[in-house]
Formats: structure tokens, C-alpha cells, sequence
């Protein structure tokens, strides 16, 4: 059974941080209007806006990240967007124990679309989840189009996470930035985590 949520714009403009602009607010509310008319928004900063591509920040994308398979018995280097909050990984702040940095794979919508077909669904079955994922109305992947970073367009599951040392991903040689989202991709991520992993009603009376 496919999970889906839907978008109520009124209910979200009561949620925009308070630290946003009157100008960036109504850019944001305008953007996650038209995601839910099933539009497009700009979800990546472009290059010249960026002023975080030194810093790692949670919504990131980065080249470099290892997870373990264990069929195989080996390690495998992995582009991810990082799901661990900014200060959690922030390597200046002091800890007791070391820091890791937990983040999910970057997998092309392409390929998730060709695991469906391998399942052996129903074309028209397909082509409304691959809708309805471009829609972000699937509680279980953020989308993210394709755009200023790239020309395919990318999912992660967050059913599908792993986490390493922030230490060994920084030593890592293949370490380096995509990009960093902008207000409105980072919103709509912070948004779909606490559906997925915050779900107040779930319907579980736990006596």
C-alpha cells in the first residue's frame, strides 16, 4: 500500500520559520503552492547564491559517503544527501564521543522506475506512483528535480539510511559538495521527515 500525504498550503504558511523575510516567505508559500498543483519549485541554490559550500549542512548533497553491503561483504562510495541536523556534524563543536553523519543514498528516479518495472507492475500503476513521487506525495522519498545541479531527476528513500564517522567521510578523497538546497527544498525535506518518522496519528491505540 502506497502512503500518501497530502498538502494544505493554509496549514503550512503556520509552520514557515520566523526568521525568513516577508519576500522569502512569500517565495516559499508560492513555491509549495505550486508543488501541490503538481508544478515545479526550485529546490537547489544556484552556484552564485551559495555561500555554503564549504559547510556541511543537513539537506546537503555530497559525493563521498560509504555504506556497507553486506551480500558482498564490502564497502561501496555513494553520492547521499545528508538527513543528520547542521550542528549534529558540525566538526568545530565539541563532543564526547566521535560525530557520525547519517544520510541516504542518491538513487536516479530512472532507475527506481526500472526497479518497478522489474517488480512487474502494471504500467498505469507505475506511472501514477513516478507522478505522485515528482508530486512529493509519497511520505517514504523526497524527489528532487532536475535542475542547477544536474539533468536527471533524483529520489531518496528514507526507508534506505545509513550513517559513518563525519571524521573518516572528511579523509575520504571523493569527499566533495553537490549542492546545498535552497528555503524551499529544505522545507519540503523537514517537512516529509517528521511525516515519515513523526506520525502523531498513527491510528495505535498503545495500551
Amino acid at each position: 500500500m502506497i502512503s500518501k500525504m497530502n498538502f494544505d498550503t493554509s496549514t503550512l504558511e503556520q509552520q514557515i520559520p520566523y526568521y525568513l523575510t516577508a519576500e522569502d516567505r512569500q517565495v516559499l508559500v508560492r513555491e509549495l503552492e505550486a508543488i501541490s498543483q503538481g508544478g515545479s519549485a526550485e529546490y537547489i541554490l544556484s552556484d552564485y547564491r551559495d555561500n555554503f559550500k564549504s559547510e556541511m549542512l543537513q539537506g546537503d548533497g555530497w559525493k563521498g559517503f560509504q555504506l556497507y553491503i553486506f551480500k558482498k561483504k564490502s564497502l561501496k562510495s555513494v553520492s547521499g544527501l545528508i538527513l543528520s541536523n547542521s550542528c549534529d556534524i558540525e566538526t568545530k563543536n565539541l563532543r564526547d564521543t566521535p560525530a557520525r553523519v547519517t544520510f541516504c543514498p542518491l538513487v536516479k528516479l530512472n532507475k527506481y522506475q526500472e526497479v518497478l518495472k522489474k517488480a512487474q507492475l502494471p504500467e498505469e500503476k507505475i506511472q501514477q506512483k513516478i507522478s505522485a513521487i515528482r508530486s512529493q506525495k509519497i511520505t517514504n522519498i523526497f524527489f528532487l528535480p532536475a535542475g542547477r545541479w544536474g539533468t536527471d531527476d533524483y529520489i531518496i528513500r528514507f526507508d534506505d539510511i545509513y550513517s559513518m564517522l563525519v571524521k573518516d567521510f572528511h579523509e575520504n578523497q571523493e569527499c566533495e559538495k553537490i549542492f546545498t538546497l535552497s528555503n524551499t527544498g529544505f522545507y519540503m525535506l523537514l517537512l516529509k521527515l517528521s511525516i515519515h518518522f513523526c506520525r502523531f496519528q498513527e491510528k495505535v491505540d498503545r495500551k
